[in-house]
């Protein structure tokens, strides 16, 4: 009975335990967050074109502190929609990614005239763009955290929401190793 007293309450402490370093390290990536956006202007950058991966192009924009990479932005440009995601880094290490996507009501083409001789009554209005949003956390590049667009917290252990974070290590990395050359 004691031993069931004991581990019960280990149990019960360390989901605690965990819940508040889970805290103190969204709250630190945040400040982390807030002090790369207000620097940017004082970093210098690097951008590439990137080709192949959307209808109409993209860029990636690497943000360095004193030779730091500190941010790669990612912008994906289609017909329909965009694609933007960030890449926060520190000590060299990626620690959030921000995914923003974009998703228009009709074609960037898709004018009055196109509308009308397609018997549609809606042209492109950039007003009426759906945006969606994720929020990705890291500690030691593994995904501990991630907030969907409702920013509910998504069961990281499913199969598919535990390849996430993999994935998104894999990308940012490809694009960090293109940015050097």
């Amino acid at each position: 009975m004691k031993l069931l007293l004991i581990s019960t309450f280990f149990f019960l402490t360390s989901n605690f335990l965990f819940a508040q370093d889970k805290d103190s390290l969204v709250k630190d990536i945040r400040g982390k967050y807030a002090e790369i956006r207000a620097n940017l202007k004082c970093y210098s950058t690097t951008m590439m074109e990137i080709w192949g991966e959307s209808t109409e192009g993209g860029q990636a924009t690497a943000y360095y502190d004193n030779g730091d990479l500190t941010l790669i932005e990612v912008l994906w440009l289609g017909e329909t929609g965009k694609n933007q995601i960030e890449y926060y880094f520190n000590d060299g290490k990626l620690i959030f990614a921000f995914d923003q996507d974009f998703d228009y009501n009709r074609p960037i083409y898709w004018d009055d005239k196109t509308a009308k001789e397609n018997g549609d009554n809606e042209a492109f209005d950039p007003k009426k763009t759906a945006v969606k949003e994720d929020r990705y956390y890291f500690y030691n590049e593994k995904l501990f955290l991630w907030l969907d667009n409702d920013k509910k917290e998504q069961d990281l252990t499913e199969g598919t929401n535990s390849v996430v974070g993999q994935g998104l290590i894999a990308h940012c990395y490809k694009i960090k190793d293109e940015l050097k050359n």
